[in-house]
């Protein structure tokens, strides 16, 4: 093997050209499957629809790195490929600094113009200079980024694109982000050692680029899988670009009509586990006001104003705890002033393991003593999500027999907590938890003398924190917004994963 791959270091036998039998055979592509030497022409002629291979020159020692823009080759905008009739000459190019910051570059839009650029392009192999020339055809789209769009390259602005990025690389960054819990600087970092291993530093820098441009294209990927692009009159609501449990009893979803008369109420009951999770934090932001939210409240984080406003008006509980101390959860009470949350809590289907919909809430303290107002929020929400004619839910929960004494008042006191009417609560505790409680709650919330709760531990968000804990770090220091977004893709990843798998 190892004389095979030398063997592959070496120019061919053969002087000429492999194609036209007439230049000199200098250069060969490491992409391509054949292994064949050509001339500076015919290897861009080779390559007129494979703009990211990568290219070598044969320079009398040893093979050298070498871009197709230095061979001549130009993309050319519209027309398959071709050159554009009314594009000026491809020679005349703009005379724009390489790596140029958006503040050094007039921000004028041209529109109209057919003039080339020198774009950097970012695809999964590596960052690849181009040059670009637009189409200028009387009544087509004369905006740069709308034709950068149209080739397939996602444009990093708006009014002078001069770095795009593919749509292949923004799904392998979503994906290396969801399996592999890749941040978005170690994978451009990536990106530029697959350019140039020796020197990844001489690669130009598109890191920030590579966070604004993936977080519109995490929406874009959202509201298109979900259905919201065919028709730009209707937008989404809350929780309506989330997936949810296809198996839980939803009415007007998977209940037949009359279901009422056709199962007993038992069986048709919601069964929600409810735990928090205390490395999920969120450090406190410099400049708030600056921060753009794509998709608040439209994933599992609930609407951020909402809940605001309901923290605002809800009054603490100042009752102290009648069962166990549980350390970890009065440690999470502790305030940190540099904290803007410490940690999230979350509601999901008992059985299943996925998460509902609208209804994540960020904590500012911990679980228990003073913080039911959190719970609360996240727990009303999970209530109301596609309930309507359900009459009982099973609320599994660490500290349920703390919550559940006094939720009911709570919820008659609150403006921003509701659940449907006529809904019988039943609290219980997790398996695990419950042996840490006193004994008297072992046979008053034990899930043994549930009836219908049949064989569920009641731990099932212990397992879905785990791999949610890998992203924490990352998303610590975010902007709210951004951090939402994060949190709310692996949820919904979470969850397709489990359809799939019900499936």
């Amino acid at each position: 093997y190892l004389d095979i791959l030398l063997d592959l270091e070496k120019p061919s036998s053969v002087s000429e050209c492999q194609s036209c039998q007439i230049g000199e055979g200098k250069f060969h592509c490491l992409t391509c499957s054949r292994n064949q030497t050509l001339c500076g022409s015919c290897i861009v002629k080779a390559h007129h629809f494979l703009p990211f291979h990568k290219v070598q020159e044969w320079t009398g020692k040893c093979f050298e790195d070498k871009s197709l823009k230095e061979l001549g080759f130009v993309w050319y905008m519209g027309h398959g490929g071709q050159q554009c009739p009314f594009s000026e000459d491809p020679q005349a190019w703009e005379d724009i600094p390489l790596d140029a910051e958006a503040g050094s570059v007039p921000m004028e839009t041209f529109s109209g113009s057919t003039t080339a650029s020198t774009m950097t392009i970012i695809h999964s192999t590596g960052v690849f200079l181009h040059n670009v020339v637009w189409c200028g055809c009387p009544g087509s789209n004369h905006r740069q980024h709308l034709q950068l769009l149209e080739a397939r390259l996602f444009p990093a602005s708006i009014t002078r694109p001069r770095t795009a990025f593919t749509f292949e690389v923004l799904d392998h960054f979503l994906i290396d982000a969801l399996e592999c819990k890749t941040s978005a600087s170690s994978f451009f970092e990536k990106i530029r050692r697959l350019t140039n291993h020796s020197f990844p530093d001489t690669v130009p820098n598109r890191y920030r680029e590579l966070m604004r441009v993936s977080r519109l294209w995490r929406d874009l990927m959202s509201r298109k899988c979900f259905g919201f692009g065919h028709d730009t009159k209707e937008k989404p609501g809350k929780g309506d670009l989330a997936w949810f449990c296809p198996a839980c009893p939803q009415p007007s979803i998977n209940l037949p009509d009359k279901w009422q008369d056709k199962y007993e109420s038992w069986l048709i009951s919601q069964r929600y586990v409810v735990d928090g999770n205390f490395t999920a934090q969120h450090m406190t932001m410099r400049m708030p006001h600056l921060d753009i939210s794509l998709s608040d409240g439209l994933g599992y984080m609930v609407n951020d104003q909402e809940y605001q406003t309901h923290l605002l008006l809800a009054v603490e509980s100042k009752e102290r705890s009648s069962c166990s101390n549980h350390r970890a959860i009065n440690t999470a009470n502790i305030s940190r002033s540099n904290l803007r949350a410490t940690g999230v809590g979350a509601t999901a289907c008992a059985r299943h393991g996925c998460f509902v919909p609208h209804s994540i809430v960020d904590f500012q303290k911990g679980e228990r003593l003073v913080r039911h107002m959190n719970i609360d929020y996240s727990i009303c929400n999970a209530l109301n999500y596609h309930s309507a004619g359900i009459d009982s839910s099973l609320i599994i929960y660490d500290v349920g027999c703390q919550w559940s004494i006094n939720f009911l008042q709570r919820v008659a006191e609150s403006q921003g907590l509701s659940i449907p009417e006529n809904m019988q609560i039943i609290p219980a505790v997790g398996k695990f938890h419950l042996s840490a409680h006193k004994l008297a709650c072992f046979a008053r919330y034990s899930l043994n003398f549930v009836q219908g709760a049949g064989h569920v531990d009641g731990e099932i968000l212990e397992t879905l924190w785990a791999p949610f804990n890998k992203i924490s770090p990352t998303a610590r220091s975010m902007s709210h917004a951004h951090r939402q977004e994060v949190l709310d893709n692996h949820m919904r990843d979470s969850n397709w994963k489990k359809i799939v798998g019900i499936g």
